[in-house]
């Protein structure tokens, strides 16, 4: 993830992460990482497969109504996994009235319970 309080892009890896260890300024980390709520971390259900740094995919809710499969650029089809492609559906019909989203840089898709849908802009 983003984090512009450390000048860190997206899917580029954290100066401050000790690989394996976790984050060497964690008292003293910014407040979005202190806000950030990764889905794998708070849904029991999702098993070691789904991991982020397994799957290659990071679920977050940004709000109330979204939930977002946010995939590496770096393996843009990690998302169409059968494991993550089942854990997609699975949101979208246990969150039916949340919106699901993969999203690949700028590139969005919609998930529904049985279907995917691409998002044109």
């Amino acid at each position: 993830m983003a984090v512009p309080e450390l000048y860190k892009t997206a899917w580029v890896d954290c100066p401050n992460c000790a690989i394996g260890k976790g984050c060497k300024v964690y008292p003293d980390r910014p407040q979005p990482c202190r806000e950030f709520m990764c889905g794998w971390l708070m849904a029991p259900y999702m098993g070691a497969e789904l991991k982020p740094e397994r799957c290659h995919v990071v679920f977050f809710q940004p709000d109330a109504d979204t939930i977002v499969a946010n995939c590496d650029p770096r393996a843009p089809n990690a998302w169409r996994a059968p494991h993550v492609m089942e854990m997609l559906h699975v949101l979208a019909r246990t969150f039916a009235q949340r919106i699901v989203l993969v999203r690949v840089e700028n590139r969005y898709w919609r998930i529904l319970e049985d279907t995917v849908v691409p998002i044109t802009s």
